[in-house]
């Protein structure tokens, strides 16, 4: 949800990077595959809305983390021809020193990690580290939200699945072709690090909690929920929405209730240009009782599944 896929407010986006993919490579300055088959296939009835306001119209969707499969909805990618505008969650922009801002909101040179842990939770990182190949070492210095990103990146790594086949980057190629504005959530890169950087200490403990929550669920259960949601099925998300919400409430108060409230000026914004705009948002931003869709009608705005 915390796919948490993090962009921003005017950039060259992805449109479509996840956290992990915008940060890998700050990452390393700084410092278990199942059987897939049965929930592979590509989806018929990809989850799309459209938001109605102010004469104007948006189109809005989620996307969800690579998959053994490309993405690919005929449906949502013709629409991008009809768009002036697509937005998603993160990008590559840097305008600071991203490397001084891992340093000043990443690191911990004073205490170590581990110590900021229970033992179920240590247990819980070098069971994940194992899994994704990760000195545990190399995670001593770092505060438990970057931590978090390097675990989520190494472990994707090790499962090889195509970044290349995600939402974003199917759609983000035709945006430019297009000549669509190019937006994202976080303007640039250490707009993600400061936010993340700005976290509480529950809060920066519980984002690892939820990581490690994630990882540990296997990719057959996440490939599960994924699956349900491209054929139109919201409840493997919505729980997992629910899960974050009574386990880690200080993270899904900042991540998933600040930012989706975020969402509704920026698409109020949108309902004024003359073509719509295409936003796209990690899954669970729009499952659960403070989804982005909740967030919209509870303003007023027409919110329709199409």
């Amino acid at each position: 949800m915390v796919n948490l896929s993090m962009r921003s407010d005017r950039t060259t986006a992805i449109g479509g990077m996840s956290r992990r993919k915008a940060l890998t490579s700050l990452i390393a300055v700084a410092g278990g595959s199942g059987s897939m088959n049965a929930w592979s296939q590509v989806g018929t009835n990809w989850p799309l809305w459209t938001i109605e306001g102010n004469g104007g119209k948006v189109y809005l969707t989620g996307e969800t983390p690579a998959r053994p499969t490309n993405w690919k909805d005929d449906r949502i990618e013709r629409l991008v021809s009809t768009c002036s505008a697509f937005w998603t969650e993160t990008n590559q922009t840097q305008h600071q020193d991203a490397r001084a801002l891992i340093q000043r909101f990443g690191m911990d040179g004073t205490t170590p990690l581990f110590s900021k842990l229970t033992e179920s939770d240590r247990q819980r990182v070098a069971k994940v580290a194992d899994m994704a190949k990760t000195p545990l070492d190399s995670l001593a210095s770092f505060r438990p939200w970057l931590a978090a990103f390097a675990l989520e990146q190494t472990y994707y790594s090790a499962m090889n699945f195509p970044e290349s086949g995600t939402a974003e980057k199917v759609l983000l190629p035709k945006a430019e072709r297009a000549g669509l504005g190019l937006s994202s959530e976080f303007p640039t890169q250490g707009d993600v690090i400061t936010f993340m950087g700005e976290m509480s200490p529950l809060e920066d403990l519980q984002y690892l909690q939820y990581t490690l929550d994630h990882i540990l669920d296997g990719t057959d259960l996440n490939e599960r929920i994924y699956s349900l949601w491209s054929h139109g099925d919201m409840s493997g998300a919505e729980r997992v929405v629910e899960r974050m919400r009574n386990d880690q409430p200080d993270l899904y108060r900042k991540h998933v209730v600040g930012r989706n409230k975020r969402w509704v000026p920026r698409i109020d914004a949108m309902l004024y240009e003359p073509k719509p705009a295409l936003v796209l948002v990690g899954l669970y931003h729009v499952a659960g009782p403070d989804s982005v869709l909740v967030q919209l009608k509870s303003r007023g705005f027409t919110v329709r599944a199409v």
